[in-house]
């Protein structure tokens, strides 16, 4: 069949419908990892590399003990057909064979797909925003930079590796905004040249290219980065707001790219080493969400009382400290565009109540799940209230965004316990590499 017509090529593959095992599904994505790192080496690329979305399903106090991963993904209008207990064919129906669905965990699945990013991440988008039972996995800063410390440890400390720092101004109105931002569409800027080859690394030290004046990349030696992170970071607060993390291979040549949506992309010449990484980070991930929502759910406890009804919303309060307070203009459009918009990057909805011209209250609910929460916004940070069966998600999604478009270098807290300890918590005992399988 014809997959792409690329320039003046046209490019051949093989139908995903005629993969009928595990086994064959590996083999087949072996396969094109290995020629598109031969791709990459000659800086020509004939098909998108092989990618992974990981995504979260139902979750909090929700199971899947009545349906399928398979039914979720159908009732959202995208076809499965079903490969073993676990494993799935995703098939749309513009776009066709999407890739393979497999579930890594009670609540974590993983896409698996070779479509190019500008038509795979829209429509990655697109599917958790019209579907409250999936979210896309969230790993913050904050996450990252503890991941960060393990590609330290485990790494040899020549090999390079990469890390994207990204914070965007997304609230401050001192520029018109697009159509598209004004009707709270999202954006996958970090995902535009995702398909084409890298620039070759040629010095010892590789310098930071910026690519818009909020976005930018550093490729170096691991020891490199390693001690000098923490210094650039105390200088320049962006440091903190890491939005994608490059696990070298330790079979080869390459790595594994994650990013803070939970899309990761395979630069290695293999799909076994790229699945046993996002089996770790899953791993990893599962652990923080399970004690998030221990420590949101059942540590300290707050009552809030909901207007107009006769419930009170009672849990752990979830406290993100900002370095710096908020210019008044930028904490007045981010309340407007997080709760005057259907869509939005918070995936949030309520009313906000105005205590004054720095404070804000919203009974609401997260879009994922319909769960509700409370939250007090100041220009100091904000507060949420987490109640039973509210999904972990919901928290490092708050995390993330908040240090991605409002401060890089804002503080979380889930109870008592700061959300750094947390991530370290979780991943403290998660095997990695060969183990991990």
């Amino acid at each position: 069949m014809i997959d792409r017509i690329r320039g003046d090529r046209i490019v051949e593959r093989k139908e995903l419908r005629q993969i009928k095992t595990r086994s064959d599904m590996v083999r087949f994505f072996d396969g094109e990892s290995a020629s598109r790192m031969e791709e990459l080496d000659l800086r020509k690329l004939s098909r998108p590399l092989v990618k992974t979305h990981l995504l979260e399903v139902l979750g909090g106090g929700n199971d899947l003990s009545t349906q399928t991963i398979g039914d979720v993904f159908t009732h959202r209008g995208v076809k499965t057909e079903q490969i073993d207990d676990s494993l799935y064919l995703a098939v749309d129906r513009n776009l066709g064979e999407i890739g393979f669905i497999e579930q890594l965990s009670p609540r974590l699945v993983a896409l698996y797909s070779m479509e190019e990013s500008k038509s795979l991440g829209p429509w990655v988008r697109n599917l958790v925003n019209r579907s409250p039972e999936i979210d896309h996995v969230w790993l913050s800063g904050t996450t990252f930079e503890v991941l960060w410390g393990q590609v330290v440890r485990l790494t040899r400390p020549e090999r390079f590796s990469q890390l994207a720092f990204t914070h965007d101004s997304y609230f401050t109105i001192d520029k018109p905004y697009s159509r598209d931002e004004e009707d709270g569409a999202e954006t996958g800027d970090e995902e535009d040249d995702e398909d084409e080859p890298e620039a070759p690394v040629e010095e010892e030290q590789q310098p930071i290219r910026d690519r818009r004046s909020t976005s930018f990349k550093l490729v170096d030696r691991v020891c490199e980065i390693d001690s000098r992170l923490e210094r650039l970071q105390q200088t320049y607060a962006p440091f903190y707001a890491i939005s994608q993390l490059r696990f070298p291979s330790p079979v080869g040549r390459g790595g594994h790219d994650f990013y803070d949506n939970g899309k990761v992309t395979n630069r290695s010449q293999n799909f076994r080493d790229h699945r046993l990484h996002v089996l770790y980070v899953v791993r990893v991930y599962q652990q923080l969400l399970v004690a998030t929502e221990q420590k949101a759910w059942y540590s300290i406890t707050e009552s809030v009382v909901v207007p107009g009804t006769f419930q009170r919303i009672v849990g752990a309060p979830v406290v993100i400290r900002f370095q710096e307070d908020l210019p008044v203009d930028v904490f007045d459009h981010w309340v407007a565009m997080t709760f005057n918009r259907k869509i939005n990057k918070f995936r949030l909805w309520g009313h906000p109540i105005r205590l004054g011209p720095s404070k804000v209250h919203v009974y609401g609910v997260d879009r994922h799940l319909w769960q509700p929460l409370f939250l007090e916004l100041t220009r100091r940070g904000c507060t949420a209230i987490i109640p039973n069966g509210t999904c972990g998600n919901t928290v490092h999604r708050l995390v993330t965004n908040i240090q991605r478009f409002l401060d890089p270098a804002a503080k979380a807290f889930v109870g008592d316990m700061e959300y750094k300890a947390l991530v370290v918590e979780s991943v403290s005992g998660v095997p990695y590499g060969a183990d991990a399988a």
